[in-house]
């Protein structure tokens, strides 16, 4: 038996920006989703009215976002002990449009965030004729770090943006000269699949679940170690020619065991590909085959975890994902 901790995700939101609309907010408010690394609730006070010393924390708080993992800031809901109260007033878009604040992050952070994005959320039920607006910042690579207004450099701490240290900041330099790994999950080429259980059988039909390796930076992946643990309540029958090892437990962040199949493989030129940026490999030949016990058909709903880690030179990133069983189908949810 051995025993492996990696950081188990909790889940913020799962929709596309583009998506998102005051029913998506106050879903998060009832829910009580929780500020953390990646999310950050403001009153919108504290873009509105604009004054330089606000200016200056709006740089800091969006450029300490993309120094770190990336993430998003709403503008616009109330918040106590980092959990999301109400939706406040909202801004009239005529004193502050979309395109005035995205001028003003432009302007105040240098070099200027790529691939950041705003969303106006029109607060139809609370508040017509006012919006929110809602930030989404991608993590820094080619152009990192980023400055702001008062000519530091900051990251996400603790719920805060924080100065950085020298050696913080070097790292971050390191970013563009090293890859960047994710694996992307599919359930039989899909997000969500129905399930077959039979009467005389255990385990319910086999589903295929694709792992596939994406580099999001410029530097291409010569060598990476990979890592997938599946929740060992699914059956895997085929590991697809990778490493499969039973009798693994991970730790979650309260500190409770949940025991694992841990798949492993070695990536590794010649043998392999490098993986160069905007390319997609799946890291086995064929799908992997899971199955879920007859028992769950009818729960309600269950839930199984799936965490992963890739390792290469310069970078170790890792994630995770939920399976959900629910009407008899399964649902595969990014954290």
């Amino acid at each position: 038996m051995s025993f492996i901790r990696l950081r188990v995700f909790k889940i913020t939101m799962t929709t596309p920006l583009k998506e998102w609309s005051e029913e998506t907010i106050l879903s998060m408010i009832k829910d009580r989703v929780q500020e953390n690394l990646e999310l950050d609730y403001k009153e919108c006070t504290a873009i509105f009215p604009l004054t330089d010393k606000k200016k200056i924390e709006l740089s800091k708080d969006v450029s300490a976002f993309a120094n770190s993992a990336g993430g998003i800031i709403i503008y616009g809901v109330k918040e106590d002990g980092h959990i999301p109260t109400e939706i406040d007033t909202g801004l009239n878009p005529d004193a502050l449009s979309k395109e005035r604040l995205e001028q003003i992050i432009n302007s105040n952070i240098h070099p200027r965030v790529n691939g950041l994005l705003i969303k106006q959320i029109e607060l139809v039920t609370t508040n017509p004729g006012h919006v929110l607006y809602v930030v989404s910042i991608p993590q820094a690579t080619t152009r990192a770090p980023h400055q702001a207004a008062d000519k530091r450099y900051y990251k996400r701490f603790n719920f805060e943006s924080v100065a950085m240290e020298d050696y913080e900041i070097r790292d971050i330099l390191r970013r563009a000269t090293t890859p960047d790994l994710h694996f992307n999950f599919l359930l039989s080429g899909k997000d969500t699949v129905p399930i077959q259980f039979f009467q005389d059988q255990p385990f319910s039909e086999e589903v295929d679940l694709s792992i596939t390796v994406e580099n999001t930076a410029e530097e291409a992946a010569s060598y990476a170690v990979m890592d997938v643990f599946i929740d060992s309540a699914l059956k895997l029958s085929n590991s697809a020619g990778l490493k499969m090892t039973d009798n693994v437990f991970l730790h979650s962040e309260d500190n409770q065991k949940i025991a694992v199949t841990h798949l492993s493989q070695n990536w590794g030129i010649p043998g392999k590909m490098p993986i160069f940026k905007g390319a997609n490999f799946r890291i086995t030949d064929t799908p992997i085959k899971l199955a879920i016990p007859k028992e769950h058909a009818d729960s309600e709903i269950m839930y199984y975890t799936c965490v992963w880690q890739i390792r290469s030179p310069g970078i170790i990133n890792n994630g995770s994902l939920v399976f959900v069983l629910k009407n008899n189908c399964l649902t595969l949810i990014k954290l």
